[in-house]
Formats: C-alpha cells, structure tokens, sequence
C-alpha cells in the first residue's frame, strides 16, 4: 500500500500536539511558536516534514475507497491489508496520535468516522467466492468495535456515541451520522443474532442527529454551544450522507430521513457552495483561522451529494472545474492558499482520494457497465 504525507501528521508529535492544544486555552508559548510552525508548515510542507522526521502513512479507511473504486483488482490484497491493519481486533483509525478539542486520541485508535469505509469495501470483497468468508469474518467483527464506543446519551427513543471508545467530553454529530450507518450495515448484513439490536440502534442514533440539525437545516460540529464549535462544508456533507445511506439500507426510516437530508442538502447549496466561485466554501461558521482559501475534502463530498441527488450534469461540471483547481500534471494537491497557490501536493488522505472516489462512482452512473 502506497504512503504518503498528511496535514495533520506533523501534530502527532508530543510537542507540537500539546502546542496545539494550548493554542485554545491561550497558552503563550503556543502563541508564540505555533504562528512559525505554520508558517514553514504552509511555505515549505513536504521539506518541513522531512525535516523534523515525520515519516508518511498509509490509512485504511482511504484504501478502503480505493478497494472499492479498484475492485477486481488486487482484492486479495486489499484483503489482506484490512485483516493486518485492523486496530484490536475490531475497527480502523489513523496511525498517528490526534490532539483534537475533545482530548488526545493515541495512535491506532479505532474510529467511528474510519471504520465503516472499511466495512463496506469487506462487503464488496465478500462478493468473490474466495474472499467472502474472509471478508465476513473482519465485517462480524466490526460488532465488538461499535459496542466499545461509549454511550454519550440515551433515552428511549435517542442514542448518542462517542467518536472512538475513550471518554470525550463532546459529542461529535457526524461521528453519530457514521455510527447510524455502522449499525445499518449490521442490520442488513449483520450475524442474525445482533441484527434487531444493530436495527433499534441505528434508529436512535438517527432520531439523535435529526434532533440535532438547526432550524436552518445546519448541524454543527459538536452538539452544544461551546466555545471552539463550527459549521463547515464537509462534515456538514457527511451527516446528510450517512442518513441516506441509512435511508437505503432500513427502509422504514426513509420517509423520516428524507425531509431532513433535503433540508440540510439547501443548507450546504446555499450557505456552503459559492455560485459566484464554482467551489465550496470552508466554513459557514468558523472557530479560528488558517491561511487556506479552498479545501479539496469539502468539494470531494460536495460532488458526492450531487451525485446521491440524481444532478449529474452539475457534477459531471463540478468535477472537470475541480480538477483544473486541484491538479497540475499528475500531481493532485489538497488545498489553495490565500495567495491562491496549491498546497499538499499528493496527501492523499485529505480530500484527494476521497474526490477521486465520488468522481468514479459518477463515471459509473454516466457510463453502466464501465
């Protein structure tokens, strides 16, 4: 599996994560080291890295995109690299430490926001005969993954997880939108003994997130009203996602969903997506500024959603001005700048990987078969 570099790797280190943390609670050695960091981090990214040592990653949650775009080729593989990669025994993360404003997430800490992107690749594998039972027996034990995650809230008719099984203070809502969909997939493909439970499960977390969304069709960040919570365009993108994933996969609910993702869906058309421009825009409401103008993550599942919507002729022009903004020869880069240069030349994590996954599934749709 290829590796590479990342923008947020070179927070994994000890120091400059606990610089990074301090930054929000007003430490003045973060004020003061962080703007130099950032800025060697903007002018000279690559270099920079190689420079403190940072090493590149492969992440599985991006190689499970790539096993479903590539599928038939290399399964056996893929396979194999989801069986070594996995974290516990149970579920799929990143692989390096993440200092976040809901604490510090070690190394190989399964995420609920990683691991499904794994589970449905396994149940593209499991297609093929020699590989089914396999690829069955990783997507089983996804089980014991979503039953480790820490109840947040719960009544009877709502249920609110954490974003990794550790103790959080916050609630995340499209880790939530994630999780709804984790439990789904169980409930359809689950063993037939957890598929009732997967089923109410998923059903709560549902009717949490719809609770959740604003009246304006928004969700932010973090379910509260605490310093540091924002609205942004793609997580915004992945809650609307997951719920129609859900929508698909538990029939019974997508007359309850529906409603809710087309609200959300003409928040992000008209609050998030810049018609003057042709692109997204990062923020609706912001926590702290950065100096980058466009993020490929955002457009990436921005032409997802045209695509779940059925407006293929606006992503199909979505995805050709995406490119010309986002590639120079083959290289892919994640970000533009303030000054409007590219940034992040083949990171493919963030947003590149992601763009070319939603671009193949419109390839598919424009041309079956193909």
């Amino acid at each position: 599996m290829k590796v590479y570099f990342d923008p947020y790797d070179i927070w994994a280190t000890k120091q400059l994560g606990i610089l990074k943390q301090g930054w929000g609670t007003g430490s003045l050695v973060s004020k003061m080291v962080l703007p130099v960091v950032g800025i060697l981090d903007l002018v000279m990214p690559i270099l920079f890295r190689q420079f403190i040592g940072i090493k590149k990653n492969h992440y599985p949650h991006v190689e499970a995109m790539l096993a479903v775009e590539l599928h038939g080729q290399n399964d056996a593989n893929f396979l194999s690299y989801f069986n070594e990669s996995r974290i516990k025994d149970m579920g799929w993360g990143l692989p390096f430490a993440w200092y976040s404003k809901n604490g510090v997430y070690d190394a190989n800490m399964p995420y609920v926001t990683n691991t499904p992107y794994v589970m449905e690749a396994l149940l593209v594998l499991a297609e093929l005969p020699d590989l089914h039972d396999e690829a069955m027996t990783l997507f089983h034990g996804t089980w014991g993954f979503l039953q480790s995650l820490h109840v947040m809230h719960e009544s009877s008719d709502e249920l609110a997880l954490s974003y990794a099984p550790v103790d959080e203070p916050r609630v995340v809502v499209n880790a939530n939108a994630y999780a709804a969909f984790a439990y789904a997939l169980h409930a359809r493909y689950g063993q037939e003994e957890v598929r009732d439970k997967a089923r109410l499960k998923a059903r709560k977390l549902v009717q949490w997130v719809v609770n959740q969304q604003q009246a304006d069709g928004s969700w932010r960040y973090y379910a509260d009203r605490e310093t540091g919570n924002f609205i942004d365009c793609f997580h915004s993108c992945f809650v609307v996602k997951n719920l129609l994933k859900v929508s698909k996969l538990l029939s019974e609910l997508s007359e309850f969903i529906h409603p809710v993702t087309d609200k959300g869906w003409e928040y992000i058309k008209s609050e998030l997506y810049n018609g003057d421009t042709g692109f997204c825009r990062r923020f609706a409401v912001r926590a702290q500024r950065d100096p980058f103008r466009l993020d490929l993550y955002d457009q990436a599942e921005y032409l997802g959603l045209l695509v779940d919507f059925g407006l293929l002729n606006e992503a199909a022009e979505f995805a050709t001005r995406v490119e010309k903004k986002f590639r120079k020869g083959d290289h892919w880069y994640c970000r533009i700048d303030i000054l409007g240069r590219r940034w992040g030349r083949n990171f493919l994590r963030w947003g590149i990987v992601p763009f070319w996954y939603h671009r193949a599934r419109l390839g598919r749709v424009l041309k079956p078969g193909i």
